[in-house]
């Protein structure tokens, strides 16, 4: 078993997915976008709800290094810490596919917390999921070597990206070799010759364009792994 699979726990989030699609659909205001387009939101005024299709945040330096933050699909949400916590909104948000977003008003989302406390556990959630991602960014790139740092990323990838056919251990989305090199934060070539090992070990191998693991005891082996 995927060494993430439970920390990120998929009842929970197909519960939380439940209720943020219900808002999306009752009190939201849903808009359309094209594949690679910006979606541009200032301030804590609303949070915006995955509809349809797929978003990608990044944090993008003044010299244009790009790092992948989160990918967010149907029933997830972006805004909900600025909503909370005010300040500058610095990360980009773009959509990945074709994508809708329900945009949930300020005053709509106060009355909702109002009438239901219990949908702060859902925000909660997210935030927390949220911060596990970039924890487990920040270990990989502090603890591991490339060829851990790569084996590392494609397993939490896994556990991210929902569960592949027939239960299969698939990273359920398309990643370029450029897409992977942002996400791990090493060269394209040195990613491209982890993915080739990976392959010639028949650890992994490709389906549709996507990544399957094959064996991710395999995997684990190649990574520095945080002690319980």
């Amino acid at each position: 078993m995927c060494m993430y699979k439970d920390l990120f726990d998929d009842e929970r989030q197909t519960e939380m997915r439940r209720y943020f699609l219900n808002l999306a659909n009752t009190v939201g205001i849903i808009k359309s976008y094209k594949k690679k387009e910006v979606i541009n939101y200032e301030g804590d005024d609303f949070v915006g709800i995955v509809v349809k299709g797929v978003i990608s945040q990044s944090i993008i330096s003044s010299k244009g290094n790009i790092h992948p933050l989160y990918l967010l699909r149907e029933g997830e949400i972006f805004g909900e810490t600025f909503y909370f916590c005010g300040g500058e909104n610095n990360i980009s948000t773009i959509a990945r596919e074709d994508s809708e977003v329900s945009f949930l008003l300020k005053d709509k989302l106060n009355m909702e917390l109002i009438n239901n406390p219990e949908g702060y556990r859902y925000f909660i959630h997210s935030i927390t999921r949220k911060f596990r991602i970039i924890l487990f960014q920040l270990t990989n790139k502090v603890f591991n070597d490339s060829m851990g740092k790569v084996a590392d990323t494609l397993l939490r990838l896994s556990s991210c990206t929902g569960e592949g056919p027939s239960g299969r251990n698939v990273i359920n989305m398309v990643f370029t070799h450029q897409e992977l090199t942002n996400i791990i934060g090493c060269s394209r070539i040195t990613v491209t010759n982890c993915l080739n090992r990976l392959l010639s070990e028949k650890i992994i191998s490709y389906e549709d364009k996507k990544i399957v693991i094959n064996d991710p005891e395999a995997l684990k082996k190649y990574i520095d792994l945080i002690l319980d």
